[in-house]
């Protein structure tokens, strides 16, 4: 079933609900999902400088990269 498909039916379902706490209940995970939708995740300076670092490194020596099919066998004990 796909998310439209879901979708009707909850409002359907919703459409035929009468109790104010219910209807309250999902009001408010709905307006928490919308606020968690549009949170835009602030990345510290910090982490960013270290990824820029790792990358840095990486561009001057490739050689130290691991082939991911050897590093995965590597991982299997």
């Amino acid at each position: 079933m796909n998310v439209q498909t879901q979708k009707a039916i909850i409002i359907k379902q919703f459409k035929q609900v009468d109790d104010v706490n219910l209807i309250n209940a999902i009001k408010s995970m709905l307006d928490y999902a919308l606020k968690k939708e549009k949170e835009v995740f602030d990345i510290p300076e910090a982490h960013q400088k270290l990824v820029m670092d790792r990358f840095d490194k990486v561009r001057k020596n490739p050689e130290r990269l691991l082939d991911w099919d050897e590093a995965k066998k590597s991982l299997k004990v």
